[in-house]
This record gives structure tokens, sequence and C-alpha cells, in this order.
């Protein structure tokens, strides 16, 4: 019994001892590398997330970056749809448009050399929605008073017609009495003659119907007494026209041209005749010396006052 005892306390001796020595570092040794490993394992995990967190944070980043860009050009295109409208509003839009370039080319910088975080996108985007706000404020503003504008304008425009209808109204009024005054006041002949005359020997004139003794054409015609007509020096155009239909005319003997009132053309006439009317009846003679011999046939003879008209004779010539 006692050497079972001794024995069993001297096993147990020795199996005391070898938890001492190679038991103890073989479990202390085990300790540290499960240690280790706990350590790598959560040194790694810890990595692991913030790579997910670095990755998360790149395409959050990216996504800003091309959602502020698709924004910008959206701002430039609803810009340049209000170009051309107003000139005021032009000048707004340039400076605008310019604003926006410039951000949009930052960011075009901004997105080789950093990331942007949620902040700087939230700036970005309050930034530019104040912007466009303040764009749309403008553009209501200025269309409503280009329709208030527009409003006058058009008021003022149909004034202006009616106006001028009613100036060309009355200068058409104007012109009628005018013609009409002009009308009253021409002194209408009576009594005309034409004929071919000669002269005498003795020095008197005397008439002839032979065209080949012929020297000269008078025209006589009496004007009327006219107390519409303004006193003063009065003009007669004598228009003789021959057989053939041409008038006869010499510009170095005193011929020239008229403008006819009727037909608004020049008309040639052969020669003058003036007086200095007094508003009452007087006799009017015009003589034209023809250096050729006049042929013999039918002649006609016009007088005009004023490019009207006024009064007609004819003869002939054997």
């Amino acid at each position: 019994m006692d050497e079972q005892t001794n024995y069993s306390a001297e096993s147990g001796h020795r199996t005391s001892g070898g938890l001492n020595g190679a038991g103890i570092f073989f479990l202390v040794t085990t300790i540290l590398f499960l240690g280790a490993g706990i350590f790598l394992f959560a040194d790694n995990q810890h990595k692991s997330k913030q790579i997910v967190a670095s990755t998360n944070e790149v395409s959050a980043s990216e996504s800003r970056y091309t959602d502020l860009d698709t924004k910008y050009t959206a701002a430039l295109a609803e810009i340049e749809s209000y170009k051309g409208k107003n000139a005021t509003l032009d000048s707004v839009l340039n400076v605008k448009e310019k604003y926006i370039l410039t951000l949009r080319s930052n960011l075009s910088k901004e997105k080789k050399s950093r990331e942007m975080s949620d902040a700087e996108y939230q700036r970005q985007m309050t930034d530019l929605n104040s912007m466009i706000s303040d764009l749309s404020n403008k553009v209501d503003a200025l269309s409503k008073e280009n329709t208030r504008l527009s409003g006058q304008r058009d008021s003022l425009s149909k004034d202006i017609t009616q106006k001028a209808s009613a100036i060309t109204d009355l200068q058409t009024t104007n012109t009628t009495l005018a013609k009409k005054v002009t009308v009253a006041s021409l002194l209408i002949p009576s009594d005309i003659t034409a004929n071919a005359v000669r002269e005498k020997s003795s020095g008197k004139e005397s008439s002839t119907t032979r065209a080949s003794k012929a020297q000269s054409l008078k025209v006589c015609f009496n004007v009327p007494e006219n107390k519409v007509a303004d006193p003063g020096e009065k003009t007669f155009f004598i228009r003789i026209l021959a057989p053939d239909g041409t008038v006869l005319a010499v510009q170095s003997q005193g011929s020239g041209v008229f403008t006819s009132v009727e037909s608004g053309d020049q008309v040639q006439y052969t020669n003058t005749a003036t007086l200095n009317y007094d508003q009452t009846s007087k006799q009017v003679c015009s003589n034209w010396s023809q250096s050729t011999p006049l042929n013999a046939g039918h002649y006609s003879a016009e007088i005009y006052q004023d490019g009207y008209l006024v009064g007609k004779t004819a003869f002939d010539l054997k």
C-alpha cells in the first residue's frame, strides 16, 4: 500500500513536471499562434471593410461627378433654348452660360485629381439649382415684360395705322379739293381761231389758206373773267399738230415739254402765250414762224393751262 502510494506520488510528480516544461511551451506557442491568427483575421476583415468602403466611395464619387456633369449639360441646353428672343435676356444668358462652362471645366479637373464628397456634391447641386431658379425667374419676368410691350406695340401700331389712314384720307380730300380749285381757276378760252398768215408789202398781216404762201401760224383766243383765278401772269402752252400728227416744234424757237395732268406724260408743245391777268376778259395770241415750208393738209391747235387741255381748234391749208 505504501509502494503504490509512493509510485503514485512519484508518477504525479513526473506528470506535474511535464506540464511545467514542454506542455507549457506548447500551450504558449498555441496561444500565440491562435492570437496571431485572430489578429490577422481581424486585420484582414478591417482592411476588407476599408477596401469595400473605399470602392463604394469611389463609385459614389463617380456617380456624383456624372450626375453633376449631366445637370450642367442640361442647364446649358436650356440656356441655349432661351437665346435670340430678347436682347436683355441674351445678356443675362451669356453670363450664366459662362458661369456654368467654368463650373463644368472645374468639375472635369477635379474628377482627375480627387473624389467628390457628398457634402461637396450637395453644395454644387444647391448652387446650380439656385442659379437655374434665378434664371427661370428672370426669363418669366422678361417674358411678361415682352408680352406687355408687345401689347403696347400692337396698340400703338393699330393707332398709327388708323392715323395713317386718316392722314391718307385727308391728303386725298385735300388733293381732290386742290384739283377742284385748280380746275375752277382755269381760264377756259373762247372764240379760238387758228390760221396761216403772210406779211404784205405794206407790212400788214393777212390770213391765207395756201400752204405755199403761209409765213407763220397764228392762234388767238379770248380768256374770260374768272374771280376764282388769282390775278398775275398766266402762261398757256400751244400745240400745233401737222397733218401727219407730229407737233411743230423747234427748241431754239421756244418749244419744250410740260406734264399732262390727265395722263402724267411729258407733252411736247410748240410755243407759249403769256398775259398779265387782272380777272377781266382779254384776248391772247401766239405766232409760230415756220423756217421750212408748210405742207398742205389738216392742222389742229391745242391750248393747255397748268397741264389741263382747256381748248382746241382746227384749220386746213391747201
